[in-house]
């Protein structure tokens, strides 16, 4: 596995479960004509759990695959969830740079 990529995904594994969720969104490819809307409500998220139920996998020599179990709480209702996270991580430069490039988890 690339390093630069696990370095990432380690990153965003620390978002995640420790960090400020809105934060999840400057891991995505930026895109000039699409702007990255982060909704509403985040803060009224609180992970309790990540576990990767996959490790990262080869698809090809830019695009690498994992998928990661997410449990959380919404701290207003006090109500436990949980989603699964199919993540997809490009590089456009040889692996130097990385990306996900499908849409962050939504949590509902």
């Amino acid at each position: 596995m690339p390093k630069d990529l696990e370095y990432k995904t380690s990153a965003f594994e620390d978002t995640v479960r420790w960090g400020t969720l809105e934060n999840m969104y400057a891991f995505l490819r930026p895109d000039p004509d699409n702007p990255i809307e982060i909704p509403q409500g985040l803060d009224n998220v609180r992970v309790t759990s990540y576990e990767s139920a996959s490790p990262l996998t080869k698809v090809d020599e830019t695009r690498w695959v994992q998928t990661v179990v997410v449990d959380y709480v919404l701290t207003d209702r006090q109500v436990v969830r949980q989603l699964v996270d199919q993540q997809v991580w490009e590089s456009d430069d040889d692996g130097k740079t990385w990306y996900r490039t499908n849409p962050v988890p939504e949590f509902r």
